[in-house]
């Protein structure tokens, strides 16, 4: 062991000094802390990022191709071609539109999609979500059965849409549109009376995203057909991609491939373009200001140091006049401010840890029509609590340079003056 890292470490174990004992220790506690909550922070943020991209990932698919205006009648040529693309695992068609449901006498607005039950279960996780297993096979419906006899047409809803309307799996709710029919061929300028259907509930899906468990509801495309009097038309097609976080680069192939200016292509990220947006700006502010609790716990470091200077001022002129070079100097305080910040950032990352495995195993309730998740989500990456352990070990080292340059700088002649 170097004279530099003994000297350091005799200081720091010195209990001559109880007062300065007392302010290592409120040093090492305020770096404990910053880091405690840092890593919290991080892992808090990181977590609600993920939840919401498993939950719109879960019952959407990766990208989305919609042919602009209603006759989209050659989708089945486009999902071929969709997926000839490297990288493409799955395409399944559907329908949108925006719809009231009512059960007795509560009614609510939703956004009805129309499936192929065949496909769709390829193209998201729809069915891990179902609470009765292979409920969405159960949502096929027949246009044009053999028998001549339409069936009723089943619909899969949200948790929180059967508790505003009082569904249950079994009953039957009505779905009205304002529009008769989206067929070019049969608009005019006269008024029409809003179209209702009868659907059975198949049964409830719980995605734990309040706006699609509350609003999002799922039927056969082919009943959707046949509820506007459509013929084989669709409104666009869902993509599954191998890469999720690759779907930019498909999506601009697509974009190529297809003919310009008849398609719509998006991918996740820019169908929820603001949520995420929101959520990395404010996980970046939360994780800047939790910095800046590490950094005024730096500031302890630094007193701790300029006081053991002041009363080491003695000790610092006998070495150097024993022939201790200014950089040794440096480095024995150095090495001080360094044991002070690793065993705070140390425990401090262990603390961490204990607080979210804390949350993740404690129920927090949140309110969904707030959070738009029921709970309190954590995400725990090594590489994240690395990094702030690497944050806050620079910082406490950056807190150091002053105090030892300081003390390196002193003459041995002041030192020794008056003894």
């Amino acid at each position: 062991m170097s004279y530099e890292r003994f000297i350091a470490w005799r200081h720091l174990r010195s209990k001559r000094t109880s007062f300065l004992s007392t302010i290592t220790l409120i040093a090492i506690l305020g770096v404990f802390l910053g880091v405690t909550a840092l890593t919290s922070v991080v892992a808090v943020t990181g977590g609600f990022e993920e939840a919401f991209r498993e939950r719109v990932l879960g019952v959407n698919s990766h990208l989305m191709v919609i042919k602009y205006g209603v006759d989209f009648r050659d989708y089945r040529e486009i999902q071929e071609e969709i997926d000839e693309i490297e990288g493409v695992s799955a395409t399944s068609p559907f329908i949108l539109h925006e719809m009231i449901a009512t059960h007795g006498n509560l009614s609510a607005g939703i956004l009805i999609k129309g499936i192929d039950p065949a496909t769709a279960q390829s193209v998201s996780d729809l069915p891990k979500y179902t609470l009765e297993p292979g409920v969405v096979s159960e949502l096929e419906f027949e246009r044009f059965p053999a028998d001549g006899q339409v069936k009723q047409p089943r619909i899969l809803i949200g948790h929180t849409l059967a508790e505003r309307l009082g569904a249950e799996r079994g009953d039957v709710i009505q779905v009205t549109s304002p529009l008769e029919s989206l067929d070019p061929g049969k608009w005019s300028s006269k008024s029409s009376a809003p179209s209702s259907r009868q659907f059975e509930v198949a049964g409830i899906y719980r995605s734990g995203f309040h706006q699609y468990d509350n609003r999002m509801v799922m039927v056969d495309y082919q009943a959707l057909q046949d509820f506007f009097n459509q013929g084989d038309t669709v409104t666009g097609v869902d993509v599954r991609v191998d890469d999720v976080f690759g779907v930019g680069a498909i999506a601009s192939q697509l974009r190529r491939d297809l003919p310009e200016g008849r398609f719509r292509v998006m991918d996740w990220r820019q169908l929820n373009h603001n949520l995420f947006t929101s959520l990395g700006l404010q996980r970046l502010v939360l994780a800047v200001l939790f910095c800046f609790i590490v950094l005024v716990a730096s500031f302890n470091i630094v007193c701790t140091l300029i006081m053991i200077v002041l009363e080491k001022n003695k000790d610092i002129a006998i070495l150097k006049s024993m022939g201790a070079t200014n950089w040794g100097v440096m480095k024995t305080f150095i090495y001080q401010g360094a044991v002070v910040g690793f065993v705070g950032t140390a425990s401090g990352l262990v603390g961490g840890l204990a607080v979210c495995l804390t949350i993740k195993h404690t129920s927090f309730g949140l309110d969904p029509s707030i959070y738009m998740i029921d709970h309190l989500p954590v995400r725990m990456l090594p590489l994240e609590f690395a990094m702030v352990g690497l944050v806050s070990m620079a910082i406490s080292l950056l807190a150091t340079v002053g105090p030892s340059w300081w003390a390196s700088r002193l003459n041995p002649v002041d030192g020794l003056r008056y003894d």
